[in-house]
C-alpha cells in the first residue's frame, strides 16, 4: 500500500525505549522493537521544561540534547502529513517536519506493521505498508 494523503498514521513504538543514536551526515534513532527515525534535514525536541531546540545533522553541538532521550520510553508517534511527532513518556516531543529543496526524514518499522515512510523534497509524503504488514 503507497498513502500519500495526509491523514495521520499511527507509529508502533507505544512503550518501546530510545536504544541507539547514530550521527554521521544525517542522525538516525533507533528504538527497540528496531524501528529507526533518520533525519537528513533540521528537526526538534522540545523538553519537559518547554525548552524548544533546533538540531541540524550537521552540527554536532546542537545535538547535544538528543542525548537525553536514550533509554527513555515511548508514548507515542504520529505522522500527520509531512510532520512526524514523537512523543516520550517523561514529557519531551521529538518532531521532524519537510525541507522545500531536499528530502527530509525517512521512518521505518520492520515489525508488526512494516510500515516504511519517506518525506521528499517539498513536503511529499509517501507512506508504504511491506508486504506482510498491517496498515495503521
Amino acid at each position: 500500500m503507497t498513502n500519500t494523503t495526509s491523514a495521520p498514521i499511527q507509529l508502533h513504538v507505544a512503550g518501546d525505549t530510545l536504544d541507539a543514536i547514530v550521527i554521521d551526515t544525517a542522525v538516525t534513532v533507533r528504538f527497540s522493537s528496531g524501528a529507526t527515525l533518520r533525519f537528513e534535514t533540521a528537526f526538534s525536541l522540545t523538553e519537559t521544561d518547554g525548552t524548544h531546540t533546533f538540531m541540524e545533522p550537521g552540527d554536532p553541538p546542537s545535538l547535544l540534547p538528543l542525548l537525553a532521550l536514550h533509554a527513555k520510553v515511548v508514548e507515542h508517534g504520529t505522522v500527520t502529513g509531512a510532520r512526524i511527532a514523537v512523543r516520550f513518556a517523561t514529557g519531551e516531543l521529538l518532531e521532524g517536519w519537510s525541507h522545500r529543496d531536499r528530502p527530509s526524514w525517512h521512518w521505518s518499522e520492520p515489525g508488526r506493521a512494516r510500515l516504511d515512510i519517506d518525506v521528499l523534497t517539498g513536503g511529499e509524503v509517501v507512506a508504504r505498508t511491506l508486504p506482510g504488514g498491517t496498515a495503521s
